[in-house]
């Protein structure tokens, strides 16, 4: 019934290549025909059906089984059981060609969304920098500092040329690094971001710089940082845990803003 099916479907499309480079706009169920043992049928759009190669069938069931439309992979984090390295990139490159994938970069690739015209979205700067940086994976391993969060809270209206990022996956303790026309300042932390300690470590970190990065007074800049600290349910026994890796004169800005911490 389903070979039926498809096929019906087939009758209704204009045309067919063995070209196969349509951009596919409606997904259909993985199916196996029995003239096509050694293809997988992956998309049906308005003029073309598009069959993956078996070879290809490991990286791409992969590639949509850990990752959503428009979702930024990085070609370090994939881990495919029996691909090489060199495999991986060769079939990338294959199913980038073939318009299976985009490639936003080198190394950056993403299943592009496609609207209700057949049409792809492109995905951002910031949207890489956000899945690279700040959430791995689904993992918090970073979290945006400095100047950008300064702003983000309310405490300066300036907003930075450069977008700043405290990151597990900074390059250097300090390091300037372009997404595409975009540059970002990116920080190695005071110690592991985790999922536990993101939010502790950020209000530190905005502590610490608070004097250079903050254009309302102390006062002001207190009860800002207390609305966080309630938001994010943090206590003084968190922050306590963590003064050690900060300099002295984060104890002058606790002070000097009276910043306030939830009850344990």
């Amino acid at each position: 019934m389903v070979k039926q099916r498809i096929f019906r479907d087939i009758r209704r499309y204009e045309h067919l290549t063995k070209s196969h480079n349509a951009i596919p706009n409606k997904e259909v169920t993985k199916t196996y025909l029995t003239k096509y043992k050694n293809s997988h049928i992956l998309t049906i759009s308005k003029k073309y059906i598009y069959f993956l190669k078996v070879g290809d069938n490991m990286l791409y069931d992969y590639l949509v089984n850990n990752y959503e439309k428009g979702e930024p992979i990085f070609l370090m984090d994939i881990v495919v059981k029996g691909m090489t390295e060199e495999n991986i990139r060769y079939h990338l490159k294959k199913m980038t060609d073939e318009g299976i994938i985009d490639r936003f970069d080198s190394g950056i690739y993403y299943i592009p969304k496609i609207n209700i015209f057949g049409e792809k979205s492109t995905i951002s700067a910031e949207t890489v920098a956000l899945h690279k940086y700040v959430s791995r994976r689904g993992k918090r391993v970073g979290f945006y500092s400095g100047y950008t969060l300064a702003n983000r809270l309310g405490l300066s209206t300036q907003v930075p040329i450069k977008e700043e990022i405290t990151s597990n996956y900074a390059p250097a303790q300090v390091r300037e690094v372009s997404i595409k026309n975009q540059k970002y300042l990116i920080r190695r932390p005071a110690v592991t971001i985790t999922e536990e300690n993101a939010y502790v470590l950020q209000l530190l970190d905005c502590l610490k710089d608070i004097d250079k990065s903050a254009e309302e007074d102390m006062k002001k800049c207190g009860k800002i940082l207390t609305n966080y600290a309630n938001e994010h349910r943090i206590t003084r026994e968190q922050v306590d845990k963590l003064l050690a890796y900060y300099p002295l004169k984060i104890y002058k800005a606790i002070y000097e803003t009276g910043v306030k911490y939830v009850s344990a």
